[in-house]
């Protein structure tokens, strides 16, 4: 019986516009950003390998500025960068965002290909649901900046740009990302941020908290109703926003 739902389903969405087809297969977050174009700049803290890089182009991004903590995923970075050709302009900083600078921190290496590392060691309920992924045992000693110190250092003013767009995915570490920064957030129009409602992370940041400070700075909530924010992932803040 499932299987014939599923086979009904596919049936129907292959008689929709091809509009409204991209629209069911695409995030929220992307269906925002679409409409929202052109959103001139994106500040992705927690690069990794660049891999929404086309996507941020194609919301009409010139300039992309990527941090990346770890050393050794910053190499990467760097090379996928230099490969890529496109219509936007690319930056890749070595960098640890936080609230103060100049701070060393420690940060633990994860299994896989880094995605999952963190200043912060893994809890108990991270084993569980991601049992796949595991601390190394590798710890490297970071010196940590302000989201604004490093935009300055590449010429990087959201007010500048049309629309600006910051992504924050730095596994726990987002409301020290987001304290740092300061009331400067509200030079951006949109923020997407990971999220937890669950403890994965060892004295990392809870939705709640970072909801809060969105709050405070005039930001609402625009990819879910509170009741459907998932337990890990990914939502967008948008400022003077309507509340979901």
């Amino acid at each position: 019986m499932v299987k014939f739902l599923q086979g009904v389903e596919r049936a129907i969405k292959r008689k929709l516009p091809p509009g409204l087809r991209r629209r069911l297969r695409s995030s929220k977050f992307e269906h925002i950003a679409m409409r929202a174009r052109p959103i001139d700049l994106v500040v992705h803290v927690g690069a990794h390998h660049a891999e929404d890089r086309a996507l941020y182009e194609s919301f009409g991004a010139r300039a992309v500025l990527w941090i990346e903590a770890d050393p050794d995923t910053f190499t990467t970075l760097q090379s996928v960068l230099d490969a890529h050709q496109g219509p936007g302009r690319h930056i890749a900083h070595l960098g640890l965002a936080s609230s103060t600078p100049g701070a060393e921190m420690e940060f633990h290496r994860f299994s896989g290909d880094g995605a999952s590392s963190s200043v912060y060691r893994a809890t108990d309920r991270f084993r569980q649901r991601f049992s796949q992924v595991e601390e190394t045992g590798e710890v490297v000693r970071l010196r940590s900046q302000t989201l604004p110190e490093i935009m300055a250092g590449h010429g990087i003013d959201p007010r500048a740009a049309g629309k600006a767009l910051l992504v924050i995915d730095v596994q726990g570490h987002e409301l020290a990302v987001l304290s740092g920064l300061g009331d400067a957030l509200r030079d951006f129009a949109f923020c997407k941020c990971e999220i937890s409602r669950e403890p994965f992370y060892e004295g990392g940041a809870q939705f709640s908290e970072v909801d809060t400070h969105f709050r405070k700075l005039g930001f609402a909530l625009v990819s879910h109703p509170y009741r459907r924010v998932p337990r890990h992932g990914d939502v967008l803040f948008s400022a003077g926003g309507q509340r979901r």
